[in-house]
């Protein structure tokens, strides 16, 4: 039989076999006097098929499908368990996501399911599962704050946090200019090197301005604008890991000093870039604020959160590698 065709017939076997395990094991715990008959128990409290099913499978992106079974196991436990206490130490210390938060959930549930949305359904994960899993996220994002940000038990200073501030985050204008343009074919193509040429000497001009006080950034853009060239001012707070810039961008503007412009060229475009001043009563600080908080007490809230429950388990483990071996199909397809 051709591979093809065989693919076609396991697929469809194994969405199966991923509904008849739910199935059973819906119908032997569908009581909460047996709620000991689900795969996975945390302090005797049931954890839903699909949660565990979607900690099974971070479990072995991070091992690798050729990793042993036990392993894999032992590593989806432990995030089963932070899980489970995470809610709990949430719901302990009042926590409730506003609206923003929630939206923010709902939106990386929507952006996920449309990247892995079939591999999901065909191990048993929903929508609904993404939600359970990414709303712990925001607790624990919650936790954070309540107990590093301001008042909290953990408090962390505003020198400390100015300091990580500085380190990991640049402030700055740009204005923009384009190096491409695009054919009626949709293409984007080089300018000509006239073009190109006229193009860098309109922005060493208005650099010279801007760097001797003769000219706003703005002001640059309305000038730019009197010669033909489009563009805009753009205020950026940029964080040292982003890639939405060319390599390199950010330890560049960190070169420079306070209030000091420089041109950043590569093959496509040119940056006008005028580093910002900031100081701890900055309203980027204050903006950036909860990233901070959140980069800092990244590693020890899961202290706390562990720390906070002694926690006993079961696993039903002829179940939950029955999972697994659908995982590592539905990977090695």
């Amino acid at each position: 039989m051709k591979k093809g065709v065989l693919n076609r017939i396991k697929r469809p076997l194994a969405m199966v076999l991923v509904l008849c395990l739910l199935a059973s094991v819906a119908l032997l715990s569908g009581c909460s006097a047996i709620v000991q008959k689900s795969t996975v128990t945390v302090n005797d409290v049931a954890i839903s098929e699909d949660v565990f099913i979607y900690f099974l499978d971070e479990a072995t992106v991070r091992l690798g499908i050729a990793s042993d079974y036990s392993d894999v196991e032992k590593v989806a436990m432990e995030l089963v368990n932070r899980y489970f206490k995470t809610n709990s130490l949430a719901r302990s210390e009042g926590i409730a996501l506003n609206t923003a938060q929630k939206a923010e959930v709902s939106e990386k549930v929507n952006s996920t399911w449309v990247m892995y949305g079939d591999y999901y359904q065909n191990i048993g994960i929903t929508r609904e599962t993404l939600t359970k899993v990414f709303t712990a996220e925001k607790y624990r994002e919650a936790l954070m704050m309540k107990f590093y940000g301001k008042g909290g038990i953990q408090e962390i200073s505003e020198t400390r946090l100015y300091a990580s501030f500085n380190v990991n985050y640049t402030v700055f204008q740009a204005i923009t200019g384009y190096l491409t343009t695009t054919d009626g074919a949709g293409n984007k193509t080089a300018i000509s090197k006239g073009e190109a040429e006229t193009l860098i000497l309109k922005f060493q001009n208005i650099l010279n301005m801007v760097n001797s006080g003769e000219q706003t950034m703005e002001q640059a853009v309305e000038y730019l604008a009197s010669t033909g060239v489009q563009s805009s001012v753009q205020t950026v707070v940029l964080h040292k890991d982003d890639t939405s810039y060319p390599e390199g961008f950010f330890q560049k503007i960190q070169t420079l000093q306070p209030r000091n412009a420089t041109i950043i060229s590569t093959n496509e475009y040119l940056f006008l870039v005028l580093r910002g001043e900031t100081n701890m009563q900055s309203q980027f600080f204050e903006q950036m604020k909860p990233e901070m908080i959140m980069d800092i007490a990244d590693d020890s809230i899961d202290g706390v959160i562990d720390g906070a429950y002694i926690v006993n388990n079961t696993i039903n483990k002829e179940t939950a590698e029955s999972y697994f071996d659908i995982i590592r199909y539905e990977k090695s397809r």
